[in-house]
């Protein structure tokens, strides 16, 4: 980036012709028209040659930032409703900087975890075939559990502690399963359930299993928050699940709390 494009520079300019824009004004005014040099038309000149300079900067302030903007309010689609994050370049000052590595970096993380959605997606599509063919009913609904207190523990970073609350809640989860259903590890404090009721049913099994949990020789009690979501029946509709699941749960910590199942 060149120094001539930087902010720094830019608000430099605007400010110093911002400034001068009154003074020229009453310069003009002295030497074109001495008439008007009564404390009124003084007053009147000074005034209007403000406004216009004020209007001036506003305006230019408002596009320089408009990058940031535009990239706030695709950050917050992108992360509450998956949309995808199509930003202009802008430009090739500080703040377009930011806005393309900013673009760069979420359109390699989305790649990175499409590939991963998809491989999610035909797990569950084998495992929900394979449920029915042992003489079950296929897979209808997901949930996805994480652990309230999992923020608190990884900042202890007492990684025996944490594995004993996610061993306890694995157990606890395959218990509270049926013949063909699916519990897999989602991450860190995280479960994924595969189950075969629907969703009315699974929220009332999903807040049985937020309820509080003892890890033993743990004084403290754990418990869990929940989304659900619904498959339409392809691979593809198992990722679109999933996505769908995450960025519920990000919604869902978003509004804070604990113990919810959405």
């Amino acid at each position: 980036m060149r120094w001539t494009q930087s902010i720094a520079v830019k608000s430099f300019a605007v400010a110093f012709v911002a400034t001068h824009i009154p003074l020229l004004t009453l310069v003009a005014v002295v030497t074109l028209r001495p008439d008007w040099l009564t404390p009124l038309g003084v007053l009147l000149a000074a005034l209007v040659a403000t406004l216009l300079a004020t209007a001036l900067v506003i305006y230019v302030l408002w596009r320089m930032f408009a990058p940031l903007r535009a990239a706030a309010d695709g950050l917050e689609g992108f992360m509450a409703k998956g949309e995808a994050l199509r930003l202009a370049p802008g430009s090739g000052d500080e703040v377009g900087r930011l806005v393309r590595v900013l673009t760069q970096a979420l359109a390699h993380w989305d790649r990175s975890r499409a590939a991963l959605l998809h491989s999610g997606g035909q797990v569950l599509q084998r495992r929900s075939a394979l449920a029915q063919d042992m003489g079950g009913e296929r897979l209808h609904t997901l949930v996805l559990l994480e652990v309230d207190q999992w923020t608190a523990l990884d900042a202890e970073g007492d990684l025996e502690r944490m594995e004993q609350v996610q061993t306890t809640l694995l157990e606890r989860l395959a218990g509270g399963t049926e013949n063909g259903e699916l519990v897999l590890p989602w991450g860190r404090g995280r479960f994924l359930l595969a189950v075969a009721t629907r969703q009315a049913d699974t929220y009332a099994r999903a807040t049985a299993l937020c309820q509080p949990f003892v890890v033993e020789g743990d004084a403290q009690s754990f418990h869990c928050s929940a989304v659900l979501e619904t498959r339409s029946g392809t691979a593809i509709g198992w990722s679109s699940a999933l996505q769908r699941l995450e960025q519920k749960l990000y919604a869902l910590r978003q509004q804070g709390g604990d113990r919810q199942v959405a």
